[in-house]
């Protein structure tokens, strides 16, 4: 073989491992543009999901706001009611009654009065703001073998009422009514005629 023919081969040999170094460098490219498009594709996803959750946030913050300036007017409008609570003694005198006709207990002991909603001349607690209130009262009798008998008013509508008989000395009776009161609304005790309460505590 000759000098020009050695060079032919060789230029073969040099030939063919280049295209098989090229054809190695292609596979890699190919599989470098696959992992790109997958990567491309997963920060698709990625930029996707980011705007959804932005979305999301704007909406949650949305809400929080509207929620915020709900409890802020509950807020003022509860700072704008008249606070109301009333805790009564009826007296220091002991027996009260029998009577020949129905009377308005007159609570006059008072010891919390919120609001000044109870009168004690009168008797009558009258409903500042319209709204549910909870009543709740204790008859007590120092006398065995009598009955007690008083009833709860709302304006002029009896409501509630406590009937019991006293078997022995210092029995006391407790009854409690929750009531939907216009503003104006009166509520009070009636003792009903021929019959007595007791206190002096």
């Amino acid at each position: 073989m000759n000098a020009s023919e050695n060079e032919v081969v060789k230029l073969k040999m040099e030939s063919a491992d280049m295209m098989a170094r090229l054809k190695i460098s292609e596979h890699v490219m190919e599989e470098l543009k696959r992992e790109n498009t997958v990567l491309e594709a997963r920060m698709n996803a990625s930029e996707n999901e980011m705007e959804e959750l932005k979305i999301e946030n704007a909406d949650m913050m949305a809400r929080l706001k509207i929620c915020e300036n709900e409890v802020e007017e509950l807020k003022r409008q509860n700072a704008d009611q008249p606070k109301v609570a009333f805790s009564l003694g009826l007296t220091d005198n002991g027996l009260i009654g029998p009577f020949n006709t129905d009377i308005t207990l007159k609570f006059s002991k008072v010891f919390t009065n919120i609001g000044q909603a109870y009168s004690p001349s009168t008797g009558l607690f009258t409903a500042p703001v319209r709204g549910t209130y909870y009543f709740s009262f204790t008859t007590l009798d120092i006398r065995s073998g009598v009955w007690r008998h008083v009833y709860l008013y709302h304006n002029n509508k009896r409501v509630l009422f406590s009937h019991n008989y006293s078997a022995n000395v210092y029995e006391s009776v407790s009854n409690s009514l929750v009531l939907q009161l216009e503003k104006g609304d009166v509520v009070y005790m009636v003792l009903t005629a021929s019959y007595s309460v007791y206190d002096d505590a």
